[in-house]
């Protein structure tokens, strides 16, 4: 198993994940190591999404300046490449604070990403459906002009511009209470979730195999693609989130969502001996800072 480690400028991630956005491609010349991130992206993108996805909104958070670290696994057989294993680590540092995960599977549970004190960052619902279109086009509202219509009317959710056929995902488990046309809604999943929350997902080109009235998906789990069917003006998710039969603001909502249980107390130095030694995996650069925090927790 080879280690391997990368660090790079956020600012040039948008640019590899979208690709669409050239601006930043001058930011991504200015990295040491750009060759092995082009050469390694496939693995920084969806599973770096999975691991942070509840703590970091890909498509709003990220900012000129932040950094990111990843350690993860690749095989080798007989000195021929014969794939990618977990993300082990990352570090993100974003906007000032600075987010640690690591792989963990507790004696008795399942494999999971925590930070460095043990607390999981799985949290119930992920910060986005998307994970890599950086662009709100229209926020909740109670009182929005139509763009269409040319009247004032609440928009209940969040739009987010994307091209025609940008995957859509599950926000959490849950299931699917309907997967049908609807109206000005267009192609719309309807899902329900624990909590009394259910997630709408307004607009779609397609819905994804399987996804019917009854089935239970997984959060992360791709449910349809973006398009432009109902009353539009052009092709966008329109997003909403509604509580105990009320609709409320996504992007406030998630961010009140609480973690997932932390490590049991019984299993705190099991995970601390492992954590110091995939945090010891990072670049050499880079590790004063992590173990300095590491050690000391």
């Amino acid at each position: 198993i080879d280690h391997r480690g990368i660090d790079v400028d956020a600012a040039c991630l948008d640019s590899l994940f979208t690709k669409k956005r050239e601006k930043f491609a001058t930011a991504a010349a200015e990295v040491e190591h750009v060759a092995s991130i082009l050469k390694e992206r496939q693995i920084l993108g969806d599973p770096l999404a999975d691991v942070l996805g509840g703590e970091i909104d890909f498509n709003n958070d990220l900012r000129r300046g932040d950094r990111f670290q990843v350690v993860f696994e690749k095989f080798f057989r007989e000195d021929q490449f014969a794939g990618y294993g977990d993300v082990l680590a990352a570090a993100f540092d974003n906007n000032g604070r600075r987010i640690r995960a690591f792989l963990y599977t507790p004696p008795d549970g399942k494999p999971g990403y925590y930070d460095e004190n043990g607390n999981s960052l799985k949290r119930l619902f992920l910060r986005s459906p998307l994970r890599f279109e950086p662009r709100i086009t229209s926020r909740f509202s109670r009182n929005r002009m139509h763009p269409i219509l040319g009247e004032r009317r609440a928009h209940l959710g969040v739009d987010y511009g994307a091209p025609t056929g940008t995957p859509v995902i599950a926000v959490a488990n849950g299931v699917v209470l309907s997967a049908a046309m609807s109206g000005a809604s267009g192609r719309m999943v309807r899902l329900r979730h624990s909590g009394g929350y259910e997630t709408y997902y307004l607009h779609l080109s397609s819905f994804a195999k399987g996804i019917r009235k009854g089935a239970r998906v997984d959060q992360g789990q791709l449910i349809g693609r973006v398009g432009a069917t109902g009353l539009v003006t052009g092709p966008h998710l329109d997003y909403r989130l509604k509580k105990n039969g009320v609709f409320v603001n996504p992007l406030v909502e998630h961010r009140k969502m609480p973690p997932g249980d932390p490590i049991p107390e019984q299993h705190l130095s099991d995970f601390k001996v492992a954590r110091d030694r995939m945090a010891r995996l990072f670049p050499d650069e880079l590790v004063l800072s992590i173990e300095g925090t590491v050690d000391n927790a």
